[in-house]
């Protein structure tokens, strides 16, 4: 009997220290983590906890590379901030801005929606792996980090598994952060270059899935985070950039993305097919991406666009 106490009460000890450990490693990192000054993170806590801008720009690597934050702001006379970032579609655009609903009111927001986006893609689900370090912050972005795994959750309990694998990462962005993504880029993530022939040839082997599968908790999403925003009385500006080359396997998505956004009244500045862009070598970094160049000419066009329809009045 005494020998099963004392196992117990060293068990008991062994779980304290356990947790005291991993308590004050979390507290460690998560003091590190916000110190960021570009990055990933360092764009996805600024809007979490701290945005103040007239206009704030959403969407994947399509809007951090796209949007032209500093020219926007200067052609404008609004404070602006892209919030963009790669890989990240409307699971992360949903939690990210209603949270940040919750604090500020903007007077235009853009979210730029490539035409696939509504598409199933089980791979935007583990991407949601990037709200662990913000694990209690608000239950919206709990209910995102339950989406990312079946027990992400409850490992989420752990605080250092939050900031797993990201020591690197934050100390690069602390002690040698970039201007891209950053506060003196306005989250502007610009990419030099210009595409490649070889990558050319890529693009034209690619190809989206012959059978379409939408996923209905994108159009889900989608609708309520409009209504959302349409009940605080927000401007709401939906962008589709453009691309390198058009390609017809994209034309379903495309209709129901549009067909959507036309009934729920949603400015919609659809350039994904601009032929002014179309193989235009001198405008894009890759087959997916303009370069600083192409993105100044899109910026202009969207700063038109938000002219032409008086969003901004």
């Amino acid at each position: 009997m005494d020998s099963l106490k004392t196992f117990l009460l060293k068990l008991l000890a062994l779980i304290c220290l356990v947790v005291v450990v991993d308590i004050s490693i979390g507290l460690l990192f998560k003091n590190l983590f916000y110190k960021q000054k570009s990055g990933k993170y360092f764009t996805t806590s600024h809007a979490l906890k701290n945005a103040g801008e007239d206009i704030v720009i959403f969407g994947n690597s399509h809007a951090a590379q796209h949007f032209n934050a500093p020219l926007m702001q200067a052609k404008s006379g609004k404070t602006v901030f892209n919030f963009g970032n790669q890989g990240q579609g409307l699971f992360y655009i949903y939690p990210t801005l209603k949270s940040m609903l919750a604090y500020h009111t903007p007077k235009l927001i853009i979210i730029n929606l490539d035409y696939e986006e509504l598409r199933y893609d089980e791979a935007e689900y583990q991407r949601l792996f990037v709200f662990l370090p913000y694990y209690h912050l608000n239950p919206i972005i709990d209910s995102a980090i339950a989406m990312s795994g079946k027990y992400e959750q409850v490992k989420a309990c752990s605080a250092m598994y939050r900031y797993n694998s990201l020591l690197g990462y934050m100390l690069l962005n602390i002690y040698k952060p970039t201007f891209n993504k950053s506060m003196a880029s306005l989250g502007y993530d610009p990419n030099e270059g210009v595409i490649s022939p070889s990558a050319i040839n890529e693009s034209e082997k690619k190809s989206l899935p012959e059978q379409y599968v939408f996923d209905k908790n994108k159009i889900k999403y989608l609708i309520n985070l409009i209504n959302y925003i349409q009940a605080k009385h927000v401007q709401l500006m939906v962008t589709t950039a453009p691309l390198y080359r058009y390609n017809d396997s994209k034309n379903l998505y495309k209709d129901k993305l549009t067909a959507l956004l036309n009934q729920m009244q949603v400015a919609y500045f659809n350039d994904g097919d601009d032929a002014a862009f179309r193989n235009r070598n001198d405008l894009f970094h890759d087959d997916s991406h303009l370069n600083p160049k192409g993105a100044d000419i899109w910026t202009q066009k969207c700063l038109n666009y938000i002219q032409g329809k008086h969003l901004m009045n």
